[in-house]
């Protein structure tokens, strides 16, 4: 029998999997390994196709409705309802969008610190502050998410802008929110003890993803306030 030294498992010496047909907690990690890529794969596909969205109608900015750019008394254009549109469309404020994309970095930053305390060893206390504080984080982020939803100066039918936008805040608290419930998640179980012992590779999955999250909402956020 040998120790795999990762999660403290005792493995038979030839690599095969103990007690017949289970899998070994190594062998369990590679698989959810390959599943979070592949579910990150996914992610990566739809916040893509976002990306073209709002480039695309952008450029097209069919009969000025991008932002109502073309809309004058003279020559108005029309919301989603028929209503006659003669101003341009104002500009979310984008400090919402800065401090939700910060609030989600830290937390990845707290995922990554919980991850390098359990794989050193630093004890309990501290992966459950590092976890704790996440949780806090993301939970920040999604109230500050919702207050926008409520201060934004246009509604999803007066172009193209606002539509994407609005999709834009929705990924990110969707995102914001899943993150939280799997913060919640190891919490718990860092209070129970579950990532002592160098029982890290949970952690490191959560943190690869919370990473990938952070990238994601910090590149949506640049491209909804630079290109407006």
């Amino acid at each position: 029998m040998t120790l795999t030294a990762e999660h403290g498992h005792e493995e038979p010496a030839g690599g095969e999997p103990p007690h017949g047909h289970h899998q070994s907690p190594a062998q369990r990690h590679r698989k959810e390994h390959l599943a979070l890529w592949l579910f990150i794969g996914g992610d990566v596909v739809f916040v893509a196709l976002m990306i073209f969205t709002w480039f695309y109608t952008r450029a097209l900015n069919t009969n000025g409705m991008w932002r109502g750019a073309n809309c004058t008394t003279a020559n108005p254009c029309t919301d989603g309802l028929g209503n006659p549109l003669t101003h341009q469309v104002p500009t979310a404020n984008p400090w919402y969008g800065v401090v939700v994309a910060v609030l989600i970095v830290v937390a990845a930053l707290l995922a990554w610190s919980a991850e390098r305390s359990s794989r050193e060893r630093a004890g309990r206390g501290t992966i459950v502050t590092s976890t704790t504080c996440a949780l806090v984080a993301l939970l920040a982020a999604v109230v500050v998410q919702c207050y926008e939803f409520g201060a934004l100066p246009f509604t999803t039918i007066v172009g193209t802008y606002a539509s994407a936008y609005e999709f834009f805040m929705g990924s990110a608290l969707t995102h914001a929110l899943l993150l939280s419930f799997l913060a919640l998640g190891f919490l718990i179980r860092s209070r129970a003890g579950r990532y002592d012992d160098g029982q890290w590779y949970q952690l490191r999955l959560y943190r690869i993803f919370a990473v990938w999250i952070a990238v994601s909402i910090c590149v949506l956020t640049f491209i909804s306030t630079v290109f407006t």
